[in-house]
């Protein structure tokens, strides 16, 4: 009788304790992030907040049909994985009703106007930024340094090295032909430098085209460089392209700086290094392209928001920018975080980040990503088709034009 009393009077006691524990669940498309979700757990419970987070993923070309959906349905996470904005898949979260603003809520003191403007609406912040992305040419520092290469200043020099390599039997690029969307990817990396910065500025007033000498010429540069790419590039995706990469089988890769994470789980003692895409023109800046890959919002719907606020509100702080970096090898859409020493990749892609940002852009996370069919649409088809050589530079121009005409304001004044 008497360890009956004392089990009621146990039960009793802890009572208050799991009657204040909630569990926060989240939904995204990023696997690479379980453990970022184990450490803030931790983190939020040493501060004393008894939250418990239930992250599941799904397969990212699965995650959005599957997000809304559920939504519909009525059931979904408290916080979920959103992608930019403008964007038809973030924004139809928006005309349902699905997210909620975040403006005072959530401190939003760590980030800059840029990173926000990718997450927001009508003067409303809808999620916060969770990473940022940069994307260029990773270049293996062995291979450029036994033929004294250095980073190219210019488009002829980048052609002078790979051709350099090619001489002595090393393959410059890796390219991966078969996944389209990476070489849409490619052409946009290469644009903010060539034609450049300035020049999609005035692409987007409706001052420029994209059938103007300044892009065809661009293609035309970027198409013939295919002779130095791995030999049936079109058949090959950026699993192989981690593994040639990472087992320095190939000199440079266009790519973005989450690749460093399986590049150097394959081989630990991988050196590399990036650089942005050099300009033609030596007058004209060469700039990196970044963007934010995506933010945490709320569930409007959400019976347990309190909790959840809480969690957003640690994701906005320095403490998670510098977990977040440390743990995924990317890089944070925080501001004023030191890079973990330990990834020297960071450390020159956040200052690149911070230094050389292209102001405008054609590719995700510009206003050409707003209509459909969208740049990114339109390149992800024709970027394969010209590099087989079943359309010319001159008509893939004239497809993007004629397309993004059909929605683009400024085109069609």
């Amino acid at each position: 009788m008497k360890k009956f009393v004392l089990a009621v009077l146990l039960v009793l006691l802890l009572a208050p304790i799991w009657a204040q524990q909630r569990t926060v669940s989240i939904w995204g498309w990023r696997a690479q992030d379980v453990d970022v979700w184990k450490a803030v757990e931790a983190a939020l419970r040493a501060r004393g907040e008894s939250i418990a987070i239930r992250y599941e993923v799904f397969p990212p070309t699965e995650y959005d049909s599957k997000l809304l959906v559920s939504l519909q349905g009525g059931v979904g996470p408290d916080i979920m994985y959103t992608r930019r904005l403008p964007g038809a898949r973030t924004q139809a979260l928006l005309d349902n009703g699905y997210l909620t603003a975040l403006n005072g809520l959530v401190d939003f003191a760590n980030f800059d106007p840029v990173s926000l403007s990718f997450i927001s609406s009508n003067n409303k912040i809808w999620g916060v930024p969770f990473a940022n992305q940069i994307i260029g040419i990773f270049y293996n520092k062995a291979m450029f340094d036994k033929y004294k290469l250095k980073e190219p200043q210019t488009w002829d020099e980048l052609v002078q090295i790979a051709e350099t390599l090619k001489k002595n039997g090393i393959t410059p690029f890796f390219v991966t032909g078969k996944e389209a969307w990476t070489l849409a990817m490619q052409n946009a990396m290469v644009g903010v430098s060539y034609p450049g910065d300035a020049w999609i500025g005035k692409l987007a007033e409706g001052k420029a085209k994209f059938t103007d000498p300044e892009y065809v010429n661009m293609l035309k540069d970027l198409n013939a460089l295919k002779k130095y790419y791995q030999k049936d590039f079109m058949a090959n995706t950026t699993a192989e392209q981690d593994v040639a990469f990472a087992m320095e089988q190939v000199a440079m890769v266009f790519y973005g700086v989450w690749g460093n994470t399986n590049w150097l789980k394959t081989n630990p003692d991988l050196k590399f290094d990036y650089f942005p895409i050099p300009p033609k023109d030596r007058n004209v800046p060469a700039r990196a392209y970044t963007y934010m890959d995506g933010a945490y919002g709320l569930n409007n719907a959400s019976k347990n928001k309190d909790a959840a606020l809480k969690v957003l509100n640690y994701t906005a702080t320095k403490a998670y920018g510098e977990l977040f970096s440390s743990t995924t090898g990317e890089i944070t859409a925080i501001k004023g975080v030191t890079m973990p020493a330990s990834k020297p990749i960071l450390v020159k892609c956040y200052d690149k980040m911070v230094s050389i940002a292209a102001v405008n852009r054609y590719w995700v996370g510009s206003p050409f990503d707003a209509g459909m069919p969208s740049v990114y649409n339109i390149l992800q088809e024709q970027m394969q088709a010209m590099y087989l050589d079943q359309i010319t530079p001159e008509e893939l121009a004239k497809k993007l034009q004629d397309g993004i005409s059909t929605w683009f304001p400024a085109f069609k004044k």
